[in-house]
C-alpha cells in the first residue's frame, strides 16, 4: 500500500524525463540514440558554437522561431497550440542603456523564490563576490515538498556546469536503474491493456541512463549549501517599482511591509509567480489547465517488487493504453519506487484548489481490464490519501524580461510533466544567467542589466517555449491520442525513437557563448 504522497509541485508530478531512444534491437553510439535509422539534431547547438537554425537559432541579434508555437485558450478551458509563423522574428535591443566598457563594480540581485532554479543560480554565483545575491522566499520556512524528480542529460550537464555545489547535491541523492543492463536505459514503455497488454513498445536509452532523486531531499540538499545570510524567509512579493533609465535600483515590497532593493531581480517564484504578473498583468500571468490529471504515491521497493516483478520495480517502465499511462521509478538509492498514474485526456477542472481528495475505486475504474503488471501499480496505490492532481502549463509569454526584471523557470515556462524537463530547463536558465552575469566576456555594470536580460531572453525563450509544446504533444502519444499513429505500436515506437534528441543534445556552453555574443552585439 502506497504511503501517503507528499504534496508537490504539479510540473513534478510525473517527473521522468523522456529521451533520445533506442528501439528492440537498435544501437546506440556516442551517447546518442537512435530508432529505426532515424535521428534529429534540429534545434541543437553545435559544438562549433554555431547555432542550427531550425527551430531556436541566434545570430546577429536575431532569433528565428521555426516552428515555435503559442498557446491559445479555448471555449472548454483546455489549451489550443496554435502555430507561430516560420517567418524570422527580429526583437528589439534595449533603448537607453550605456556603451561604456563593463565596469568591475558589483551588482545586487535579488533571486523572487527558492526552487530549483533560483537556489541553483544562486549556487552558481557563490564562486563570484561581485554579484552580491539574496533570496527572498514567501515560505516562512523550508519546507520541500515533492516526490521522484527525474533530470535528463541537459539538466546533469547544467548542474556540472553551475559549478561544484549543484553537482554535489544531485550526486549525493541520485539514484539510477538498478539493473546493470538497464544503466543505459531511461524508460521502457509496454503496451498496458488489450491483446498486446505486456508487449514491449519502446526502450529509450541515452549516455547517462535515468538519473533521478527524491526532489525534496534533493532541494533541501541545495539549499544548505546557501549561506544563511543570503536568505529571507516570509518574503511574499506584492510590488516591483522599475524605473529603468533611472539611476535608482528596484525596488521591492513584500506583504508584511518590508522593501529591499536590487540593480537586477529575476523571479523564479514558480508557477504562481507574481513577478510574471508584474510583467503580463494579472489575468494574461494566470497558469492553463493542460486537460490532464495524475495520481501518484511512493511505494517501499520491497511491496513493488512483490506486486510488480524486480525488473519493472526496479527501473524506469511506463504502461501506455488509450487515454491512459502508469509510470514507476526507484529513487532514494533503491529503497523506494516512485508510481504514477496519468490520465491525459481533455478533462476539465473547475476546482480552486489543483488537487482533491479522491477513492481509490476512481482510480481502479480508469484502468479497469489492464494488463496485470499495470493493475499492480495500481493497487500499489491505493491508500487513505490519494488525491488527483490537475496539470497546468503557462500560456507562452511574449517575453521573459521586463526592465530590470527577468522570469526563470516556471514563472516563465512552466510545462507539463510529460517530457520531464520543467526541472531541466530552469537549471539552463540558472546557466545561462550565471554565465552572463560573470563571466569576463560579458561582466556587465548595472546599467547593462536590460541587454543581459535582452541576450537571456533571445536565448532561452525559444527553446523553452518549444519544450512546453512538445511536451502536450508527448502526453498525446502516451495515452495513445496522436493523430494518425494511435494505438499503432511501431508507429509508437518511431515517434519515441525522435522526440527527445533536440532536448537532451542541447551543447550548454555554444549556448552560453550565443548569449554572450547576443550581449556584446546590443550594447
Amino acid at each position: 500500500m502506497a504511503s501517503a504522497p507528499e504534496v508537490a509541485s504539479v510540473q513534478d508530478v510525473l517527473s521522468v524525463p523522456i529521451a533520445a531512444s533506442v528501439t528492440n534491437g537498435a544501437s546506440e553510439s556516442n551517447g546518442t540514440s537512435e530508432s529505426n535509422n532515424t535521428s534529429e539534431s534540429n534545434g541543437t547547438l553545435e559544438s562549433n558554437g554555431h547555432p542550427v537554425t531550425n527551430g531556436e537559432s541566434v545570430s546577429n541579434g536575431t532569433t528565428v522561431l521555426n516552428g515555435t508555437s503559442a498557446i491559445s485558450s479555448v471555449p472548454n478551458g483546455i489549451s489550443a497550440i496554435a502555430s507561430v509563423p516560420d517567418d524570422p522574428v527580429t526583437y528589439p535591443v534595449p533603448n537607453g542603456t550605456s556603451t561604456a566598457s563593463p565596469g568591475p563594480e558589483k551588482l545586487s540581485l535579488a533571486i523572487i523564490g527558492g526552487g530549483i532554479g533560483g537556489i541553483a543560480l544562486a549556487l552558481g554565483l557563490l564562486e563570484h563576490p561581485r554579484i552580491d545575491f539574496q533570496i527572498y522566499e514567501a515560505a516562512p520556512i523550508w519546507v520541500q515538498i515533492g516526490a521522484g524528480l527525474g533530470l535528463g542529460p541537459n539538466a546533469q550537464a547544467a548542474l556540472e556546469l553551475l559549478g561544484p555545489e549543484t553537482t554535489a547535491a544531485f550526486r549525493n541523492n541520485v539514484t539510477g536503474n538498478l539493473w546493470e543492463t538497464h544503466q543505459k536505459t531511461f524508460l521502457n514503455f509496454f503496451s498496458g491493456q488489450g491483446p498486446n497488454a505486456g508487449q514491449l513498445i519502446h526502450t529509450q536509452k541515452c549516455s547517462t541512463g535515468l538519473q533521478s532523486c527524491h526532489r525534496a531531499k534533493f532541494v533541501d540538499d541545495l539549499v544548505k549549501r546557501v549561506p544563511a545570510d543570503r536568505v529571507h524567509m516570509g518574503k511574499r512579493l506584492v510590488s516591483i517599482q522599475d524605473k529603468s533609465g533611472v539611476d535608482e535600483p528596484v525596488l521591492l515590497t513584500f506583504a508584511d511591509g518590508s522593501t529591499a532593493t536590487a540593480d537586477a531581480v529575476i523571479g523564479a517564484d514558480g508557477i504562481h509567480s507574481y513577478t510574471r504578473e508584474f510583467m503580463m498583468g494579472k489575468d494574461e500571468a494566470k497558469p492553463t489547465f493542460s486537460g490532464s490529471v495524475a495520481y501518484r504515491g511512493l511505494v517501499p521497493m520491497d511491496l513493488a517488487v512483490e506486486k510488480l516483478g524486480a525488473e519493472v520495480a526496479q527501473n524506469a517502465t511506463m504502461f501506455c493504453g488509450p487515454g491512459r499511462a502508469l509510470l514507476c521509478s526507484p529513487i532514494e538509492h533503491g529503497k523506494v519506487v516512485n508510481i504514477a498514474a496519468v490520465n491525459p485526456e481533455n478533462l476539465k477542472w473547475e476546482h480552486e484548489k489543483w488537487s482533491m481528495p479522491c477513492q481509490w475505486e476512481e482510480l481502479d475504474r480508469l484502468f479497469e481490464g489492464w494488463g496485470p503488471q499495470a493493475r499492480g501499480m495500481v493497487e500499489l496505490l491505493k491508500g487513505p490519501e490519494l488525491a488527483r492532481w490537475a496539470i497546468f502549463d503557462n500560456a507562452l509569454a511574449p517575453t521573459y524580461t521586463k526592465g530590470r526584471v527577468a522570469l526563470l523557470g516556471d514563472a516563465a515556462h512552466a510545462t507539463t510533466p510529460w517530457q520531464g524537463q520543467g526541472a531541466g530547463q530552469a537549471l539552463e536558465d540558472a546557466l545561462t544567467l550565471k554565465h552572463l552575469l560573470t563571466d569576463a566576456s560579458t561582466s556587465p555594470n548595472r546599467t547593462q542589466i536590460p541587454n543581459v536580460f535582452y541576450a537571456y531572453d533571445q536565448v532561452r525563450r525559444p527553446r523553452t517555449q518549444r519544450v512546453v509544446k512538445t511536451s502536450r504533444e508527448a502526453g498525446l502519444l502516451f495515452g495513445m491520442r496522436t493523430p494518425g499513429i494511435e494505438g499503432d505500436l511501431k508507429k509508437m515506437s518511431q515517434e519515441l525513437g525522435r522526440r527527445m534528441h533536440w532536448v537532451w543534445h542541447r551543447d550548454l556552453e555554444a549556448q552560453n557563448r550565443a548569449a554572450g555574443e547576443l550581449f556584446r552585439e546590443s550594447l
